[in-house]
Order: C-alpha cells, then structure tokens, then sequence
C-alpha cells in the first residue's frame, strides 16, 4: 500500500493562544513492503506525523494519500473504519488500549466491530495471539492478569486481527528490558518478512534501527531533513546529532577507530563483522 504526504502542514487548536505547528511543508513518500524508522528529538513531530496514517489527526494544509484514499485538509475523512482496518495504529503502552474481560475477546473485537461473525472472529484472534506469541492458556485470562510485555503483545494482535496492509508503531519498546525489546523487533521484523506488512516504527533506539530497519525518516522540528536508506543515514553522523540521538555502539566504536587511525569499512554494522575484520588485520600482520 503506497503512502504519500504531500505538503502536509499541522497546526493544534488553531487561532488560539495554544496554536502550535507540529508539522511544516512535509513531502514524502514511504515505501510499500519496507520496515521504516521516524526518529527525531522529542516534539519533533514523529507521533504527528503517524497519526495522520489512519485519520487520527487531518492536515490543516496538504494532503496524504494512503493507498486508494486521499485525506485532505478541509475534508470529512471517508471511508474511515476501512482506513483504519488497513493501517493498524500502536500506540505506546499500547496495552492502556486493553479493556475486555479476556485476552480472546479482546482481540477478537477489531473483527467483530468489522462485521466479521463471532467464530470467524475468534479463530482470526486465536491466529493473531499465535503469531505474537502468546499460549492458549493465557487466552480465557482477564489482560490485567498478564506481565506488561504480554499486554503489549495482546494490544498489537489485536491490530493484526484486522489484517491490515501497514502496522504503524509509536514506541513500541519503550519501557521493557533488553530481551522483551529484542523479541518485539524480531516479531516486527517477521510480520514485515513472512506477511509481507510494511512497518512503520517511531523510535528513539539506534540499535535498533541499525539492526531491524530499511529506511530512516528524520523530523525537526515539524520539518522532513533526511529520508534514505538506513545505511545512508548511519554514513552521515550529522543527522543523529540534529536529532540529538547517541549513535549505536558499533558506529561510535568505528568511529573511535578511525580517530585513532585505524580506518574501517562503513559496511561493518554487527559486532560479528567487526570481530571478521579485526582477526583478519591481525593476521596479515
């Protein structure tokens, strides 16, 4: 599903004394089947610029074309509950989003609100949770009974449910440990592979948009400064300083090298490829 931001500006509670523009003049095109990474430094415009994926917010100037639908400044949004069931929006904490009285029924209720039958519904919820990792017998327990990482992985089959075209996540690591972390990116990074879904992930975490992400979109203050491929982004340290992000371990430890003379090959991304690199210098000596 292809989308597109054309002139996109958002201004909040206009003519007011509150009124703030998040989003100035953005262009830009997302590409269809790719795991994309929206960085920037806090009130950037990251979750604005999401949220304008699925209808949550409307473009006080300029438009967005999502797929067959164009949403445009000044117009009632059409076709909102198919846009929605397309673009499957995460919040963070998503599992605040939880509210039926079972796991089951609350993943089973994106369907059923799209006119899908209960059994329907149920093996589609019963799939989802699979997918996400979660074990029948968590299945007939109420959400509040689970650990915060199952919550959040309930909270995105509940999207998946829906089996949208695009997965759209807003910090969808954000307050869990190092492996929890590591076990969602490599769920995302397996719905984008094996069902073909285009991600779209806002974060603050390098590690992970070296490891897991195809393309970078960079946001200052309401305005697009970078939009490449990640390894273009990870070649041009500048840009993560606008963002006023610390670049990952690996690229600061080339970096370091290269200080002190020791010139390695920006293709070096994993700590495996340096541990190659390193043994093979020291044999030649």
């Amino acid at each position: 599903m292809s989308i597109r931001f054309e002139k996109v500006d958002h201004l909040y509670s206009p003519n007011t004394p509150f009124a703030f523009q998040a989003l100035t003049d953005v262009s830009l095109e997302l590409s269809e089947g790719k795991i994309t990474a929206v960085i920037g430094a806090t009130g950037s415009g990251k979750t604005t610029l999401v949220q304008h994926l699925n209808g949550l917010l409307l473009p006080s100037s300029g438009s967005v074309i999502v797929g067959e639908q164009t949403i445009k400044a000044g117009e009632k949004l059409k076709n909102t509950k198919q846009l929605r069931k397309e673009v499957g929006l995460v919040f963070q904490f998503a599992e605040y989003q939880l509210f039926e009285e079972t796991v089951l029924k609350d993943v089973a209720f994106g369907p059923q609100n799209f006119g899908v039958d209960e059994l329907t519904a149920t093996e589609t919820a019963k799939a989802a949770l699979k997918t996400v990792g979660i074990s029948e017998e968590d299945y007939e327990k109420s959400p509040l009974e689970l650990s915060g990482g199952q919550k959040r992985r309930v909270a995105i089959a509940g999207i998946l449910a829906m089996q949208p075209k695009v997965l759209v996540l807003d910090e969808p690591t954000a307050g869990l440990d190092p492996q929890g972390a590591k076990s969602m990116m490599d769920l995302f990074r397996r719905l984008n592979r094996e069902q073909k879904i285009t991600v779209i992930i806002v974060t603050h975490n390098m590690e992970h948009v070296l490891e897991y992400c195809d393309e970078v979109v960079i946001l200052e203050k309401g305005r697009l400064i970078f939009h490449d491929s990640a390894r273009e982004f990870f070649e041009h340290p500048q840009f993560m300083e606008r963002a006023r992000i610390d670049a990952p371990n690996i690229i600061r430890f080339r970096e370091m090298c290269r200080q002190k003379g020791l010139e390695l090959s920006p293709d070096i991304l994993t700590v495996q490829q340096l541990a190659r690199e390193i043994a093979k210098r020291r044999k030649k000596r």
